[in-house]
């Protein structure tokens, strides 16, 4: 399955039932292209719902629902979020050729990942993963939790990887013998470990890295994974199965046929522009074979036809190719509906359209999607998202909690070290969660576009209906309602004010409001008692 699909969409991967030359175009015989152009505007607009140009523009990290947002705390996310996005963002961290690679194959094969790890010229590093190298299998919540990697590398490569020394002697052999470029197959294991082999460092962590030489099972290094470090995410999948199955795996039979028929109307279009032609001749009909070919020569006996007729004459052998043509726009149509090209592309400019009716029409669109863009944003964005934090987090990115050995080692060196709350350190020794991810993308606001809509309207309902009854202020917490205005859509931390320094500065007007009451109070006093006093004067002068 995976070679035919590759064959008739990917294009580009088709090596998994041979190894073909680098840079060869295998498409010789591919002559419909719409399953490949479909699978990729897919993979396009699918990414960009769930992932738009830039980390800053496709999540944020904040406090969770039971911890109350200080000006400290929103500090502290404010600097947390901009070194995120930052380390997500950095070209050389690879993540947006990483994410291109995994969506087209998601589209494709169904089945794909992406590595996190840190990187050498960046903080962090992703690598895309297929179904190539990767062979996965589900733990018990239905998520991947084993995985193996198959790769051939050249010996050098090896060498370089894992040194000389750790290599087996086989390998060695070869490098000393100079031959770096013999192929060594190289298997990489990561599976929860079932028990720790130290009390700290790598060979404690609960996921354990097996590097293997695959031939002879010769153990080259064993690292170790605080989380899964390649979240694998399937576009569809049966509960009893570990490979997803993907769109064009239901496309396939129209992308076939399509294939087909597409050849058959070049081959007609071919005969309609360059007929066989017949040639009248006195002997015997050449070979008794009729080539009915583009440009073909066919030769007749005209000893029985001297009427005066041309001796060279087109032959008609091409029928109607309307049917033909409707047949392959209406397989095109089908094969970009199972791309969902129709609910990912607007392509509708000929209706005039309300906002209100643009706004329903996109909520239908992005409703009949979110089965795709939750397994998509479970599966492989929340894993990835939260195992870049977790690395950020151990190098020391957001700060140090006060009286650990990280802070120790900043005051040796001379370093005044940033400080993590103590509320989140709190958190942190219990083994809860410090943040939490809330995404900002296209996928997220149509979701969240109703509830929305909601608040507005009957917020805006509220102030208008104010002017009749006052006391409906008492009923809407307007303070409330900007918040959540903020959060659905997806504010930056810093934009809203947190309710501690919204409270400082109420007391604050409060007070310039008595003091500024107290001085009126003061001069009225002072007008009442001049008034008293000339009052007097003029009665006891007369």
């Amino acid at each position: 399955m995976y070679q035919i699909l590759g064959e008739y969409v990917h294009q580009m991967k088709q090596n998994f039932q041979g190894q073909p030359a680098s840079g060869e175009f295998l498409t010789s015989e591919i002559y419909d292209a719409s399953g490949a152009f479909a699978a990729s505007n897919s993979a396009s607009a699918l990414l960009g719902m769930l992932w738009p140009g830039s980390a800053s523009q496709a999540f944020e990290l904040t406090q969770p629902d039971d911890l109350n947002l200080t000006t400290e705390l929103a500090q502290f996310y404010e600097r947390m979020n901009n070194r995120t996005h930052r380390a997500f963002d950095d070209p050389k961290a690879n993540l947006a050729l990483a994410l291109d690679e995994y969506m087209l194959d998601q589209i494709v094969f169904g089945t794909s990942g992406i590595g996190v790890d840190a990187g050498t010229d960046s903080k962090l590093l992703f690598k895309p993963y297929g179904v190539q190298e990767m062979y996965v299998a589900n733990g018990a919540n239905g998520k991947v939790s084993r995985l193996w990697l198959l790769f051939e590398w050249e010996v050098e490569r090896v060498i370089q990887e894992y040194g000389e020394e750790s290599v087996s002697e086989q390998t060695r052999k070869l490098y000393q013998d100079g031959k770096l470029q013999e192929k060594v197959c190289i298997l990489h294991v990561v599976r929860p470990r079932k028990e720790k082999k130290a009390l700290y460092g790598k060979l404690a962590m609960p996921y354990e890295g097996l590097h293997l030489e695959y031939k002879n099972c010769h153990l080259l290094r064993e690292d170790g994974y605080a989380e899964m470090p390649i979240p694998v995410g399937r576009f569809r999948r049966l509960n009893y199965e570990e490979y997803g199955r993907s769109p064009a795996m239901n496309a396939l039979p129209d992308i076939k046929e399509a294939n087909v028929l597409r050849e058959a109307v070049i081959v007609a279009t071919e005969k309609q522009l360059d007929p066989p032609l017949g040639v009248l001749d006195d002997g015997m009909l050449g070979g008794n074979v009729i080539d009915t070919s583009a440009a073909a020569i066919n030769v007749f006996n005209a000893s029985a036809n001297l009427s005066g007729n041309s001796p060279v004459f087109p032959l008609v052998t091409v029928g109607d190719l309307n049917t033909a043509i409707a047949r392959l726009e209406s397989l095109q149509e089908t094969i970009a509906q199972h791309f969902f090209i129709d609910r990912l592309l607007d392509f509708n400019n000929e209706t005039q359209m309300t906002f209100g009716e643009a706004q329903i029409r996109d909520q239908r669109t992005n409703a009949s999607m979110s089965a795709i863009y939750n397994r998509q944003i479970s599966e492989l964005f929340t894993p990835l998202i939260e195992r870049g934090v977790a690395k950020l987090f151990r190098m020391g990115e957001y700060g140090v909690i006060r009286g650990s050995e990280e802070e120790a080692e900043f005051l040796v060196q001379g370093i005044e070290p940033e400080y993590i709350p103590d509320d989140l350190a709190a958190l942190l020794e219990q083994g809860k969660d410090i943040y939490k991810i809330v995404y900002k993308t296209k996928a997220a606001n149509a979701a969240k576009a109703e509830e929305y809509i909601a608040i507005a309207d009957i917020t805006n309902f509220t102030l208008q209906a104010m002017q009749v009854d006052p006391s409906l202020k008492h009923r809407l917490d307007l303070h409330e309602s900007i918040k959540q205005l903020g959060v659905i859509r997806g504010l930056p931390v810093g934009i809203l004010r947190q309710d501690d320094e919204v409270e400082a500065l109420v007391a604050q007007e409060a007070e310039q409001m008595q003091a500024i009451q107290a001085l009126q109070s003061g001069e009225q006093l002072a007008n009442i008692a001049d008034k008293a006093a000339s009052a007097e004067q003029r009665t006891n002068r007369g």
